[in-house]
């Protein structure tokens, strides 16, 4: 595959444009094409502009609403649900993520349960957001069913990943966030489109056989066994109960039939760093 190198700020406003181009709104056109490009300045390809054309595809067809209606559902306290109006998962997630550092600010810590979202790209756009507020982030989303359980030859739940961001000294952040599978699957995805194998031991095909051709790919290995099969399904569990989200097998694939509202649940929460300790103290010990 050819490649050339672009200047980001130009490859941003193009994602915007043509999000722009399909019905999105202009503020979130460019919400969601800095997430899309900020993921590859990360090294996070899997997450970054080869996802666009799957966004316009789903716009296009009807399983991503271009202007979609995010309201909050039910609120108490320091928690809320809010039902992302099978929006763009940026636009769901940063609406949440707000909301939670909102709460936070009044209750020293705030938790939002999502429903009825799709695709967010990476969760450290939103979790870097937080710690940058002096905060901490802690971050769920799961997807259809793509990850063996522990022992099983049969996909379950998703790759469904965690992200967890902290503020440090000198404007520093500690951010993981990572995919409860061996590799997300959009590794497999980017595999595709470069038609280029992947290494053994991260993917099996419809047989339950390991395989390193990506279009043969049919579910991928968690990481650490059944550890990574464990907080998969704990993420599944947190993301569709408290939202009342389908759940593993019952969530429509990602790239399945396009005409499907994916139904994604998500739960992300905030945690005013002061209203526990030194926010001088806390950050110069995270550093």
């Amino acid at each position: 595959m050819n490649e050339r190198r672009v200047k980001h700020e130009d490859l941003r406003q193009l994602c915007a444009h043509l999000l722009e181009h399909v019905g999105l709104r202009a503020r979130d056109a460019l919400l969601v094409a800095d997430s899309l490009v900020a993921a590859n300045l990360r090294g996070t390809d899997s997450h970054g502009v080869a996802r666009l054309p799957h966004y316009l595809n789903s716009i296009q067809v009807g399983s991503i609403e271009s202007r979609p209606v995010i309201k909050i559902v039910r609120s108490r306290g320091a928690t809320a649900v809010v039902d992302g109006g099978h929006g763009l998962g940026q636009l769901v997630n940063q609406f949440a993520i707000k909301l939670a550092m909102g709460r936070a600010r009044k209750f020293g810590a705030g938790w939002v349960a999502i429903r009825n979202s799709s695709h967010c790209g990476a969760l450290a756009y939103f979790g870097l957001q937080v710690a940058c507020a002096n905060m901490i982030g802690i971050l769920f989303s799961h997807v259809d069913p793509m990850v063996l359980p522990y022992g099983s030859r049969k996909p379950f739940h998703g790759t469904n990943p965690i992200c967890i961001a902290l503020p440090a000294a000198d404007e520093e952040v500690f951010c993981l966030d990572m995919a409860t599978s061996i590799v997300p699957w959009n590794i497999i995805a980017n595999a595709q489109i470069e038609n280029k194998p992947i290494v053994r031991g991260l993917a099996v095909d419809a047989a339950g056989r390991e395989t390193t051709d990506p279009h043969r790919v049919h579910a991928l290995y968690p990481f650490g066994a059944h550890r990574g099969s464990g907080l998969g399904l704990a993420i599944d569990l947190l993301c569709s109960t408290l939202s009342g989200s389908p759940f593993g097998a019952h969530l429509p694939k990602m790239y399945g039939d396009l005409t499907q509202h994916r139904k994604l649940g998500g739960l992300v929460g905030a945690f005013d760093v002061a209203a526990f300790t030194s926010v001088v103290t806390f950050k110069r010990r995270v550093t």
